[in-house]
């Protein structure tokens, strides 16, 4: 029956999705306890390569949640941040956070990561550059309010009330994209992805770019959050999706309506428009460019599912791994509870 094939679906990607984002967010939690946030501020106020470097390192220990990661680039920017780092902040906080990055790799192995953690910089690079090239505005006023860090308690305190934060946060996405990827993995024929994805290999650079955008746009109608994301698009890849295709959907979740809703609250709608072609240009360009290097390398992409193929020594240490870091994720919600909370 569908509702049964439905309900263990779901319940599969669950279970072998729990140990890398309870690892991921708690591994998170505890970096950013450690790290001194407003002294790293003062030091993004000009464009160069180590004001760069300190924005992706920034974006990739602190919030995973979408809604968190605007905040904060918002006070970055209040601060006296430049629109660059901003957005550099924001795009590895997404993309290649640490709870990110374990749930790829948990989820679609070392290879897959590879691809992500490589078109990912080459957003970074090509937002920033466009961002310096468009010259978005400077900010209003500086402010002095705190960012990410709690005015008392102890780094395992504080790192606590990031953890249950970020869940707070971040489990309606992350379960409703579990339901859509299962439901898709159900229901959709992979008939259905090739009509929608054209074959690269018979249209090339067409297909790339074709590629590209519907992965954008699936995003933007999704309006899942990143790391919510990762289950549709380990559905999109196993299905034969193109690697750009699959990028471009993953690396677009600041591109959906609430996100840019939440923008344009904050800086009005023409800067948010500028915002978000920065971000189009910036996602297709690198995911382009992506596509080009893999067929010129002759890559061959391995596309079984890694998920239903775990079985024997695989299916003990996910039990194992699960039982570990859900200990610890009950433990860190629990004690967290009692805290402020530490998000922005």
């Amino acid at each position: 029956m569908i509702i049964i094939d439905l309900a263990s679906s779901y319940a599969l990607l669950l279970w072998h999705m729990l140990w890398p984002i309870t690892f991921g967010l708690a591994l998170s939690a505890l970096v950013r306890s450690y790290i001194p946030a407003d002294t790293i501020v003062r030091r993004l106020g000009r464009n160069h390569l180590e004001s760069a470097s300190l924005s992706v390192t920034l974006g990739a220990v602190s919030s995973v949640c979408n809604y968190a990661t605007i905040g904060m680039g918002h006070t970055l920017r209040e601060k006296g941040a430049s629109w660059s780092n901003t957005l550099a902040y924001m795009i590895s906080s997404t993309n290649i956070g640490i709870s990110m990055l374990v749930a790829i790799y948990g989820f679609l192995g070392i290879l897959f990561l590879e691809i992500l953690v490589v078109t990912a910089f080459g957003f970074i690079t090509l937002a920033y550059l466009i961002a310096i090239v468009m010259k978005m505005p400077e900010p209003a006023a500086k402010v002095s309010a705190s960012i990410g860090e709690s005015g008392h308690g102890n780094p395992w305190e504080k790192a606590c009330s990031f953890f249950r934060d970020d869940l707070n946060m971040t489990r309606k996405d992350i379960l409703v994209g579990l339901l859509v990827a299962s439901s898709v993995s159900v229901l959709m024929p992979s008939s259905w992805w090739q009509l929608l994805f054209w074959n690269a290999r018979e249209h090339g650079f067409l297909a790339w770019l074709w590629n590209g955008v519907v992965g954008i746009i699936i995003a933007i109608l999704t309006f899942g959050c990143s790391i919510g994301n990762v289950s549709l698009a380990a559905v999109m890849w196993w299905n034969g999706v193109s690697p750009g295709g699959v990028m471009a959907f993953l690396l677009s979740s600041l591109l959906t309506f609430p996100m840019l809703r939440m923008s344009s609250q904050y800086y009005g709608l023409p800067v948010t428009i500028r915002q978000a072609t920065v971000l189009f240009s910036s996602i297709l360009l690198s995911c382009l460019l992506m596509d080009y290097i893999l067929d010129s390398a002759s890559i061959y992409l391995v596309r079984s599912n890694t998920i239903a193929a775990k079985s024997g020594d695989g299916a003990i240490i996910t039990l194992i791994l699960n039982l570990v870091t859900g200990g610890l994720g009950l433990l860190m919600y629990w004690q967290g509870k009692g805290e402020d909370g530490c998000s922005t």
